[in-house]
Order: C-alpha cells, then structure tokens, then sequence
C-alpha cells in the first residue's frame, strides 16, 4: 500500500464462499507462488462515511479509512455500485494521521469533483467492517504464457452497522502485475477445487444495504457511448460488456425477489446479450459464438418462470380481480399462483448458485477483457470487418433486422398466433440492434421510428402474455395439480380465460393498426425520404 497519495485503477474478482469451503481453497497449489513466499496475515478495520443523506452512495462513491496495525490508509473508490462495473474500479488512497477523514490531502481533481462540496464535520460513520485477511502473492504466467503477479486474500470477517452485524466469508483477487485474464484464469482454476459465487456486490454496497435495510436495487440498461467512427471491435466489446453489466446488476434484486423488476431486468440483460451475439455473429468464430449462446440461454431459461408467473399475476390477474372484487374463485386462484411463483424464485436461486452459472460468468470475464475472438479460428474476413468504422456495420445491421420483420409480418391481419409470435421476437431483436447503435444517428431522426416500433412492440407484448397465461393455467389445471385441487381454482381458470379471449378480439383492431403505422414508418438510419 502506498506511503503517498496515489490514484489507480483497482483489477478484482470477489468470490463469495463459506468458511469451510475458504480453508479448502487457502490449501490450494495454484495459490502457492513460485518464490514460495509466506503468506501475510493482516487484521483490518475499515470505516465508511457518508454525508446524512448519503450523497457519496448516491454518486456511486465509497469513503472509507482503514485502521491497518498502527497505520490509517483514507481511500476514495469510484464506480462503486452494480451498475457501473463488475471487475473494475477507480481508487484513490493515501495516509491519514487517524480515523478523522481528511478531504484536503485528496489532490486527484477528478475525485474531488466527484465529491463535490462538503462542509467540514458533515461526514459521519455509516458502517465499519472488520476483517481477518490471510493474503498470498500468486506468481508465474497465465494461460498464454504471460507474466503475471496476483494477491489473493481471503476474507474472514463481518460488516457492522445499525446494530445489525453481517458474516463476511470471501476471497479477493486482485491484479498487481499482468492481463486481466489471470484473475479469470485463477478463479477458474479455484472452481475445479471447489465451488464459490462471483460476488456482484462490493462490501461497501453490502455495508449500505445493511446500514439502510433498503432491499437491493434494479438497474436499467445504460446508454452506450458508440460513435460512427467507432471501431467496430471496439464497439463489439463495449456492447456485450454493458450486457453482461445490464443483468449481473440485478441479480442481487432478482435473488431477493421482493420487487418483480428485479428478475425481469436481469432478464432483459440477458436477452439483449444473446441479441448481441446474434448482431455480432458473423464477425465470431462459431465455436466462441456456440458455447456464449449456449449458457445464456441456459441462464436466462431459468429466469423465465419467475418472470412468467409475476408477469401474470400483476398484469393479468389483477385485471380480473379489480373488475371482480371479493371473488373467492379467484382468491384461491391467486393463492396457488403465488406458490408457484415462489417456486419459480427458488429456481432462479438455484441457477445462480450453481457453478455452471460461476463458470459462465468467469469464462465470459476473461473471454471479453482479453478479446479472445482475436484467434486462429478468426478468418481474415471477420477481421476486416472488426476494424471498420462501426457505421458501416451498423446500417447493414439495422437494414436485415428491419426487413426481416417486414417480411414476417406480411399479410399480419392474416397470421396465426404462433406467427405473430416470431414476428415479436425479430421486433424485439430489432429494438435491442437499435438500442445499441442509437448513438451513431442524430436523436430527432430517430424518433418516429421508436415510436412506432415501441406501440408494436407493446401490443405483440401483451398478446403473448395471454399466451403465456394460458399457458401456466393449462399447467395449473394439468395432472402435477392432482385430483384434489383447491375448491374453486377450476371456476377461477375458466374466468380468467374467458376474460382474455374476449380482450384479445376487441383488442385486434389496435394491434392491426399498430402493424401499419410500423411498416410505413420510414427507417431512420436510412436518411432522409
């Protein structure tokens, strides 16, 4: 740690782990460095502070002084939430004289604009953590044979805060020497000894979570700063980056279940990953572009009950209900829809428990930090491509997906259910393409066109919600029910059926028109008419 003031930016992986899986993993060979260097043993108390309306929380800040032996280390860490970046982080740090913070010796101007204004004394305490830290120094070269020096510390402690005392039992990883695909390949390697979670949450998102008792938070997708003159590999990796960022985001507030964005955030994360795949796929080699597919479907498959059955019950059930109060059909039928959807919840949790979900996050880390495209299963051709302007790309792109839709939608006022089904899934890749390549084109062209592809979108939205209503209450009514079924729930299914069959119909004239003022509408990237 340094003795003067210094700003970097700090490389990491956290993996979460019980205690006895901790003593597992510190026995480790790969953890033993080729110098054979005696780990050191470290007792830390950290403390973090924050304005009364925690400003520097809300600025995605952390403030903390660490009380390290006789020593006070005052560090300032930036992008500090879920949704500003999952491996890396800026840090500025220098030594303090004790646990007072010090905004003066802060000579970053960057930091101290982040900070903003801050009278004297307004910062206060907001959690501490204290940590038993075992750290051994990694040495030897990665999985191409590149140098590289990694700290591993393992983590045993607790965070404090409010009079609620939180266990801590993690591993961080941190780069001090080499590529980034080294944190990547050592975890790996730890997973093959046994199995932990990739920790999405900093400890100070933890400590603010505690100290608030607020449940964690969704995040919408962010904007992409891609510019026409962008390169294309430049752009492929930005794109799948803030994808992969988009869904790890909400895992916490997916985990916690309690509000229903949370799970379907995550899962438009993954959706716009896999649509990503799909935009970039001819510039992949099709192995890389097989196996990223593969998990994320796998992933996102199991999200998709839990997000089926909240999407029933607070847009489809409700409905009903309100238009039928004291209905005690429908009570028993909510009862059981509500059971199942906690259910679903626990598979959602499973999944991401699971080390194939650990492995995937770890693989696709290292796969994106080191550009591993870049192979000898890449044609010159895919090449070429990549170092064009994102542009070029970009219009090609846009041009196929549109006319894609057009063609499946062809005659709509004539398509089956199943028809329009996948007329909505090339709407739904279509607003995910233009969703990442936005930025290249002037905002006022753009907006005619968005509108009209959100009102399809939303009408070919609310037809397959009925579907898949219809769907879970076929599975309700089916034989895991049982002959002994809750008095009432067959009444209740019937009711709600024959609500939406009726909805849908007076519903048609809308949805038709919805199709026409779409594929009239002239494509922005195409210039003007």
């Amino acid at each position: 740690m340094a003795n003067q003031p210094s700003t970097a930016t700090e490389v990491e992986l956290k993996l979460a782990a019980d205690p006895e899986t901790l003593e597992r993993l510190w026995q480790a060979p790969m953890l033993r460095g080729r110098d054979g260097a005696a780990p050191k043993v470290k007792e830390l108390e950290n403390i973090y502070f924050d304005t009364a309306d925690l400003r520097l929380r809300k600025r995605g800040l952390a403030f903390r002084i660490r009380r390290d032996g006789t020593r006070f280390i005052q560090t300032v860490k930036t992008g500090d939430n879920e949704a500003a970046s999952l491996f890396s982080r800026g840090e500025w740090e220098g030594p303090v004289p004790s646990l007072e913070p010090q905004l003066d010796i802060i000579d970053d101007p960057e930091i101290r604009a982040a900070l903003g204004l801050i009278l004297p004394g307004e910062l206060r305490p907001v959690f501490v953590t204290r940590v038993h830290r075992e750290i051994q120094q990694v040495n030897g070269t990665d999985s191409l044979g590149r140098l590289k020096v990694i700290e591993a510390a393992f983590d045993r402690g607790e965070i404090e805060a409010s009079g609620s005392v939180q266990p801590l039992s993690e591993i961080e990883l941190e780069l001090v020497e080499g590529t980034p695909r080294a944190l990547f390949d050592l975890a790996l390697a730890l997973q093959d000894v046994a199995p932990t979670q990739l920790e999405t949450r900093s400890k100070s998102a933890r400590g603010y979570a505690l100290a608030t008792g607020r449940k964690p938070a969704w995040h919408p997708a962010k904007p992409l700063a891609l510019t026409a003159e962008t390169r294309t590999d430049n752009a492929l990796a930005a794109v799948l980056e803030a994808c992969l960022l988009h869904w790890t985001a909400n895992e916490a507030a997916a985990l916690d279940g309690s509000d229903p964005e949370g799970v379907h955030q995550m899962r438009v994360g993954l959706r716009r990953f896999r649509s990503a795949l799909s935009v970039f796929s001819e510039l992949l080699p099709e192995d890389h572009h097989r196996w990223l597919n593969t998990e994320a479907r796998w992933a996102l498959n199991a999200l998709g009950p839990a997000r089926d059955w909240d999407v029933f019950l607070a847009e489809l059930l409700a409905p009903v209900e309100a238009n039928r109060p004291g209905d005690k059909d429908l009570a028993v039928l909510r009862k059981v829809a509500e059971k199942r959807r906690a259910e679903a919840y626990q598979q959602v949790r499973e999944a991401v428990s699971e080390p194939r979900y650990t492995r995937f996050l770890l693989r696709l880390g290292g796969w994106l930090e080191d550009r591993a495209w870049h192979c000898a299963a890449l044609t010159p051709a895919q090449a070429v491509w990549l170092d064009q302007p994102l542009i070029t790309l970009a219009n090609k792109l846009l041009t196929k997906r549109h006319r894609k839709t057009l063609k499946l939608g062809k005659h709509f006022d004539r398509l089956s259910v199943e028809k329009r089904h996948e007329v909505r899934i090339a709407m739904k890749k279509l607003r995910y393409t233009t969703e990442f390549f936005r930025a290249l084109y002037p905002a006022k062209t753009e907006k005619p066109y968005l509108k009209a592809m959100r009102g399809l979108q939303e009408s070919l939205g609310h037809l397959n919600d009925v579907a898949v209503a219809e769907t879970l209450l076929a599975e309700l009514a089916g034989p895991r029910a049982g002959a002994r079924r809750p008095a009432g729930l067959d009444q209740a299914i019937g009711k709600v059926i024959g609500w939406y069959a009726h909805g849908v119909l007076s519903f048609e004239p809308e949805m038709r028109e919805t199709w026409r003022a779409f594929a009239k509408t002239h494509p922005f990237w195409n210039g003007k008419k």
